[in-house]
C-alpha cells in the first residue's frame, strides 16, 4: 500500500512539473490582435465596475504595468505566460482619441503602446469581465502593477463597497 501511494505522488509530482513547464514555454508567444492582416487595432468598451477601458480588435482589454515607462521593456520570460505582449506586424490603428505607436521588443517583435504605455492582454480575463486592473505580481526579482487603460478623458469609475481596494495582488509566478 505504501508503495502505491509513493508511485501516486511520484505520478501527480511529475504531472505539475509538465504543467507548469508547457505554461512557462508555450504560453510565453505575444499576442497579435489583427483587424487585418495582423495589423493591431485599438478600440474602446465599457465593462460593468471598469467603465470605459481599451480593448483589441477581438474585444480583449488592454493592461500597462506601471513600472514600464519610457519604452523599457520589463515583462518577459515567465511574465509574457500570464501578460500577453500585444503586438503588431504593421501600423496600429485606434478608434479611440490617443497616441498610438509601436516599441521593438527584445525578441525583435513591435509592440504597440497607447500614450506611450505598452499594452498587454491578461491571460485570467473571461469574456466581458476585466480581472486585472490593480493587479500586483512579480517575475524574475521584478514586481508589478498591472492597470487596466482607459482612453484619453474616460472617467474611472469608483471601487465597489467592501471591494478590498479590487487588488489580486501577491500572486508570485
Amino acid at each position: 500500500m505504501k508503495r502505491i501511494l509513493i508511485f501516486i505522488a511520484a505520478l501527480v509530482a511529475v504531472a505539475v512539473v509538465v504543467a507548469v513547464v508547457r505554461v512557462a514555454t508555450s504560453s510565453s508567444t505575444p499576442v497579435t490582435e489583427s483587424g487585418k492582416a495582423g495589423v493591431a487595432t485599438i478600440q474602446a468598451r465599457k465593462f460593468p465596475g471598469a467603465g470605459t477601458v481599451l480593448v483589441t480588435a477581438t474585444g480583449q482589454p488592454l493592461y500597462a504595468a506601471e513600472q514600464e515607462a519610457n519604452g523599457m521593456v520589463h515583462c518577459n520570460g515567465a511574465c509574457n505566460a500570464f501578460w500577453k505582449p500585444l503586438t503588431t506586424t504593421g501600423t496600429p490603428t485606434a478608434t479611440v482619441p490617443g497616441t498610438v505607436a509601436t516599441i521593438t521588443r527584445p525578441d525583435g517583435s513591435m509592440q504597440v503602446t497607447y500614450n506611450g504605455k505598452l499594452l498587454y492582454t491578461f491571460t485570467v480575463d473571461q469574456p466581458g469581465k476585466v480581472a486585472g486592473d490593480d493587479f500586483h505580481d512579480a517575475f524574475g526579482g521584478q514586481k508589478f502593477t498591472w492597470h487596466v487603460v482607459r482612453q484619453v478623458g474616460a472617467a474611472t469609475p469608483a471601487p465597489a463597497m467592501g471591494s478590498g481596494g479590487g487588488s489580486s495582488g501577491g500572486f508570485r509566478y
